[in-house]
């Protein structure tokens, strides 16, 4: 995006050198926004200084850092990556042992579910833990932590907590933080923690700027710990933080933009629009019934004009169960992102295993993104690095038994552990299986793409259907034995996920609901339509 095609709440923000809030609604370009900042900032600075561009997802870290490096502009020292690889590479790894008083030695970042049992037997605390963890956790857990390192392991659920204790106790830690970078840019601010935003704060203590960047309606993370109210905090700070609000969708239909406004304030002013394309659809039958009609839809659409491809299309479902009736009834070209078979085991094995499988069959995961990955959980010395990218390349172009054999040496070295029978078992299932391996290979522009509406977030399509949107289940509902009120699970947490579902049609959007409902054990249901369809304000803004 060039500078002439800045609005001008988009320039306030960038040629402001404050701390601030950046608060952006769906479509709003803020990732272009933060990287023009970034852009223009380490212009200024030496070459031994950088930033810190912290993201929620390893994908959009790579796509900061490529954005940012956009024309050649050299970032110097700055860092891009996720909360917790910042927190192991630029403060854990260097500093904790010195904070322990023990003998610095490599560490492996590892689940409490992964801790060997020999090891676990000799944690006296965290066994039993059900406390929440805070950025004040650390003196309770202090002593298992110490185990946990004498043994080489650093648990992945406290590096929030061990950062904030290290960047507090360690004065060479803080030293190097100050020295080495200006600012600390946040995105997705509202799914922040608790320790997470004690870090951001620690960080401007320290005299860097600090730039959050979020949006309160698309906070969907609350079951992970995460919180609205850490952005809030921030934005009721005005003596601390500017409020920049870039609020113009420039990915939506004026009419969807509407329509995903009025769910939170039914009065709320309207974009001029001669056009409804947000539409509802109650078809007669179940889920199964829907997806023929979505088949009928979807053909249609392309006979129309409305998309040029299948990949323009995604389907948002809010249950896993919606995707076996899409996967049993479409007759279109499709995929599901559905969680795969290595990540439903998150392990430090298996996730290795998927790293490699995408470098094998995904021209776009290189060479050096396995590297990285590795090197978020583990140092690599430079004379090890070299032997870790030929060990790699070894994958090359190996197909099924040889290709499964291969993952598994490759990862048993890297690693320094016995693969497990079971994990053998599921790699070699996994590259025999032709399904299987879809989950590691690039979008085809053939398939229409489906998913979970959680899994949705931060893509667009051109075309949206929305489904599973009945009482009960969107906004989902608690069931309590002998009470007759409406009790929901999260209701603002449940909102905000269906506005996230709407805000990713950039053209049409189809919201779909039928008169019954099949529930987890395949009984029938009166399909009831979701309360979010009665709210107030909605009304003629579909069609």
């Amino acid at each position: 995006m060039s500078d002439f095609s800045f609005t001008p709440d988009q320039k306030a923000a960038i040629s402001s050198n404050s701390n601030m809030v950046i608060t952006a609604c769906p479509g709003s370009g803020k990732t272009t926004v933060v990287a023009e900042k970034i852009r223009n900032e380490v212009k200024d600075l030496p070459s031994y200084r950088g930033v810190i561009g912290i993201t929620f997802t390893v994908k959009a870290s790579k796509e900061l850092r490529s954005r940012c490096k956009r024309n050649a502009c050299d970032t110097k020292m700055s860092f891009f990556g996720t909360i917790d690889h910042f927190c192991l590479s630029e403060i854990i790894h260097p500093f904790l042992a010195r904070v322990l008083e023990r003998t610095k030695h490599q560490l492996e970042c590892i689940k409490l579910d992964e801790v060997p049992k020999c090891v676990m037997d000799k944690l006296s605390v965290m066994p039993h833990y059900s406390e929440e963890v805070t950025s004040t956790s650390f003196k309770c857990l202090e002593d298992d932590i110490g185990t946990l390192f004498d043994h080489g392991f650093v648990l992945l659920e406290l590096l929030g907590v061990i950062a904030n204790h290290v960047i507090t106790e360690s004065h060479a830690c803080q030293r190097y933080i100050a020295a080495k970078y200006n600012s600390v840019y946040i995105d997705e601010y509202q799914d922040s923690s608790e320790p997470q935003h004690v870090l951001f704060l620690k960080l401007l203590e320290l005299g860097l700027v600090g730039v959050a960047v979020g949006d309160v309606q698309q906070s969907i993370y609350a079951w992970r710990g995460s919180d609205p109210v850490f952005i809030k905090e921030l934005t009721n700070k005005p003596d601390v933080f500017e409020h920049h609000i870039v609020n113009i969708n420039h990915r939506c239909h004026p009419s969807i933009t509407n329509y995903s406004n009025r769910l939170y304030d039914a009065e709320c002013d309207l974009l001029p629009t001669s056009d409804i394309r947000v539409y509802r659809r109650c078809y007669t039958g179940t889920q199964v019934d829907v997806t023929e009609k979505i088949n009928e839809s979807i053909e249609l659409a392309l006979k129309n004009n409305l998309v040029e491809s299948y990949s323009e299309i995604g389907i948002l479902v809010r249950n896993n169960i919606s995707l076996e009736f899409l996967s049993n009834g479409l007759n279109v070209p499709f995929r599901i992102f559905d969680e795969d078979p290595l990540a439903v085991r998150n392990t430090k094995v298996c996730n290795l295993f998927s790293q490699l499988l995408r470098f094998r069959f995904d021209e776009h995961h290189r060479l050096n993104d396995v590297v990285e990955y590795i090197q978020s959980f583990t140092l690599v010395s430079k004379n090890n690095l070299s032997v870790l990218r030929k060990m790699i390349s070894t994958i090359g172009d190996k197909v099924q038994y040889e290709l499964s054999h291969t993952i598994v040496d490759v990862t048993g070295q890297v690693l320094n552990v016995d693969i497990s029978a079971s994990d053998k078992e599921l790699i070699n299932a996994i590259c025999l299986e032709s399904r299987l391996l879809q989950h590691y290979k690039p979008i085809n522009e053939n398939e229409v793409q489906i998913m979970t509406l959680h899994k949705s977030k931060g893509l667009e399509f051109g075309l949206v259907y929305h489904l599973d949107l009945y009482d009960w289940i969107h906004p989902k509902r608690k069931f309590v034995r002998g009470c007759f009120d409406v009790i929901y699970d999260n209701w603002e947490q449940e909102l905000n996920l269906h506005f996230v579902g709407i805000t990713r049609a950039k053209n049409y959007c189809v919201l779909v609901t039928s008169s019954s409902r099949l529930n987890r054990d395949y009984e029938t249901k009166t399909g009831n339509p979701s309360q979010f369809f009665s709210l107030p304000g909605l009304d003629g803004l579909y069609r």
